[in-house]
């Protein structure tokens, strides 16, 4: 980062002043248009940088190190069960895998011992049970290099997870190769039971339907977009109650937040056998290799960026970047014949003008196209910082790829398609500045940047079945994707959004949040809303990101904070007093959150309006002082007392109170991960506060949130691990709750509710 900024400010010194901002492709032109010697100089010191990005490969310690972690995982994957006991398999199977793992991410592109690693383990991967990804891993050592006279062993070995994922065509080619090699008697033995197998798959009804069950959703809901005096925006065309989907809307374009390893195709976050490009330093995976093939006319072009480190750099402009490699193929149509960039940027901007047409169906690239953007309002620095990053990736793309090999055969000149490229990546950043979305999802608890989830041996009994009582470190909720979602994009802002988003995947679906009439407008979200945050901390962001101030219903009424203030009602501590007040905010403050800030900050910061008395919290003091000993059952007891006991201070649903609730619940269970057995007295105890956290999360955040079903893991736990049974009416509840989890989430949660809850429940 040090590198970038060194560079970006010598090359500002070149050309400031910039001038009026007109539109991307005259800022990007301003560039080219420099003279002979700045221009020079501008593309030496993005040249300077790509090359000081480089960073050395020894591959005799990639090598080394890839071999170390492949025999560890060998000698924990031979140890014999008596080591680790019938229960503890998953600690050998999993540990193991995770070995091999660190193996085949640190091979790199050493391709003999990353085979290896591969084979490896897709052994572990197949004994647990995962097969898809078992299977996938044979063929990845095949691909790179497994010694032709052991290819046999892997064969075998896909052959039997085909088996066992009923794949006839895929069993039957692998039959066929083995029957062609020379197998000693072992080998031999198991082609003929693969044989049987294969007999007995052939000789099942072929009407027989798959069970992969179809998700079952709501008819999308008839809407309309148009544009107005408010810019484009979305209407409902027929009443649309609350919880129904409106619109799911699949993402072309996304890119991993702070270098997590998720799948660079599906986003996928929850894997166990991540498949890496070996040219990337570890720094790109996959879930399969059907992600990783569809995903290569992608990579191909980021690649070697990837490989310099280069697009963590860049922050939006990696999204601006992948959205030009994503859309390319849509736009080169369009502008095949254009003689000049002139003509391109024109002919470009002509297809922006249909957004009063625009429907879900209209193509991705016309929809981003079409978004707002605000580097017309941005800062010099700002736009200046955008300008400089559109021509670095544009300089990296000509040097260090073969991207513009694609527009030889087109009427314009590669040096036209150079800055119309950069103009192009330059207008996506600033489209994605006010339009980009995160997206999230849940994560185990203190998972490592590198670490996978389903390879944590502590939380898995069998392939996407939790242990008993291990729900809740699954609970982390993690920005995980930078995403476009140009569709989306066309809600205006509102502070009380009509929708609610769940991300699954790459993928958005859209609820109504509230009842919506005919002919009301669609509204989303842009910053916090309105019962999480005090008008001048959400008018903020507003006003400098997004360039206007709201004007929405909950903004402009007499006491736009009201809803906030309801979560921060107090009762007077004066025992000659003792009436609820709201504190009366300071004028820096933008939140009320004194147990945020530090002591002296906080008993300054909230004053009884009636009788005056500054608040001294000692019961806040006091309760946190035992939290540190929750590990010891009389100190619960006194911690449970310690919650009741707030009531007389924090009214209805304080903020403070779900916050001293997670303070008690998450170090209990932290406990009983380490072995601290609770008795019915803590179930009982920890369910009434869990309950109560949920009543106030529902209140605050919405009973389909990702915050509620977050806090929801706890209670589920404690519901498999007491004996206190709970209502039909309550466990269909909870159970409805999955709707609003990612597929591959929601898969893990019906497992658990179908090995424990249902069980312990009957």
């Amino acid at each position: 980062m040090d590198n970038l900024a060194q560079i970006f400010t010598q090359q500002d010194e070149l050309i400031a002043p910039v001038g009026a901002y007109q539109n991307e492709y005259e800022a990007i032109k301003a560039l080219h248009s420099l003279s002979e010697e700045k221009r020079q100089s501008l593309q030496d010191l993005t040249r300077k940088l790509l090359g000081d990005l480089d960073e050395p490969h020894d591959r005799k310690a990639i090598a080394d190190r890839s071999q170390m972690w492949r025999k560890r995982g060998n000698s924990l994957f031979r140890s014999s069960a008596k080591e680790f006991g019938p229960d503890a398999e998953a600690e050998r199977v999993l540990g193991a895998c995770r070995l091999y793992t660190k193996a085949v991410l640190d091979a790199e592109d050493v391709k003999d011992v990353l085979c290896l690693a591969f084979a490896n383990r897709g052994i572990a991967l197949q004994e647990y049970g995962y097969y898809q990804e078992a299977y996938d891993d044979c063929a990845n050592a095949l691909e790179f290099g497994y010694p032709r006279r052991l290819q046999h062993k892997v064969i075998i070995r896909q052959a039997h997870c085909a088996a066992k994922l009923k794949r006839t065509e895929q069993l039957t080619e692998h039959i066929a190769c083995l029957e062609k090699l020379q197998l000693n008697e072992i080998f031999r033995h198991q082609l003929e039971d693969l044989k049987h197998n294969l007999e007995m798959l052939r000789g099942q009804s072929s009407s027989e339907k798959s069970e992969e069950e179809q998700e079952k959703t709501d008819p999308i809901q008839e809407i309309v977009c148009q544009a107005g005096r408010s810019g484009r925006h979305m209407i409902s065309k027929e009443a649309i109650p609350q919880g129904k989907i409106i619109f799911r809307e699949q993402a072309t374009c996304f890119v991993p937040l702070e270098q997590r390893l998720i799948c660079q195709q599906c986003a996928c976050s929850l894997m166990c056998a991540p498949i890496p490009c070996p040219m990337c330093r570890q720094r790109v995976v996959y879930c399969s290799r059907e992600c990783r093939e569809r995903h290569k006319s992608i990579h191909r072009f980021e690649c070697a960026a990837y490989r310099k480190d280069l697009l963590k750099m860049v922050g939006v402009s990696h999204l601006a970047l992948r959205m030009v490699l994503s859309y390319m193929p849509s736009m080169l149509p369009q502008l095949q014949e254009c003689a000049s960039s002139a003509e391109m940027w024109s002919t470009l901007m002509t297809l922006t003008t249909g957004a009063d047409k625009e429907d879900e169906q209209t193509q991705q690239y016309l929809q981003s196209l079409r978004m707002i953007s605000h580097l017309d309002k941005a800062p010099q620095a700002e736009l200046v910082y955008h300008m400089l990053c559109a021509n670095l990736l544009q300089v990296y793309l000509k040097e260090c790829t073969d991207f513009f090999d694609q527009f030889q055969t087109t009427s314009a000149s590669v040096e036209d398609w150079h800055l119309i490229v950069a103009a192009l990546i330059l207008r996506s950043a600033g489209q994605l500045l006010v339009n980009g979305h995160v997206g999230d999802a849940l994560l185990p608890v203190n998972l490592e940047a590198n670490e996978f989830g389903l390879l944590q041996p502590e939380m898995w009994q069998k392939p996407r079945h939790l242990q008993l009582g291990q729900l809740h470190n699954l609970s982390q909720t993690e920005p995980l994707t930078a995403i476009n979602l140009p569709y989306l994009s066309i809600c205006n802002h509102a502070c009380a959004p009509s929708i609610r988003t769940k991300f699954d995947g790459c993928t958005a679906v859209c609820y109504s949040a509230v009842d919506i009439e005919a002919g009301d407008e669609i509204f989303n979200c842009y910053t916090m809303d309105y019962k999480k945050s005090m008008l001048r901390q959400r008018s903020q962001p507003l006003r400098q990101v997004y360039k206007f101030d709201c004007s929405c219903a909950k903004c402009t009424r007499t006491d736009p904070d009201q809803d906030y203030l309801k979560f921060h009602r107090y009762r007077c501590e004066n025992e000659n007093c003792r009436r609820e007040f709201v504190p009366e905010p300071l004028p820096h403050q933008t939140n009320l959150n004194w147990w945020l800030q530090s002591p002296d900050a906080a008993e300054a910061s909230v004053c009884c309006p009636v009788c005056k008395k500054t608040q001294v919290f000692a019961w806040f003091n006091d309760f946190m002082c035992l939290i540190d000993s929750c590990g010891e059952a009389k100190a619960r007891r006194e911690l449970y007392k310690a919650f009741d006991g707030v009531d007389k201070y924090l009214v209805a649903h304080h903020i403070l109170k779900r916050k001293l609730a997670e303070a008690l619940i998450e170090p209990c269970f932290a406990e009983m991960d380490e072995g601290c057995v609770l008795d019915d007295v803590d179930y009982e105890n920890l369910m009434r506060i869990v309950e109560t956290q949920l009543e106030g999360t529902a209140a605050q955040s919405g009973g389909n949130s990702m915050e509620y079903i977050s806090q929801m893991t706890y209670l589920w736990d404690l519901w498999a691990l007491s004996k206190c049974k709970r209502s039909e009416q309550q466990l269909q509840e909870m159970k409805g709750k999955l709707e609003y989890l990612a597929a591959e989430h929601r898969e893990i949660f019906e497992n658990y509710y179908n090995d424990f809850i249902v069980q312990q429940c009957k």
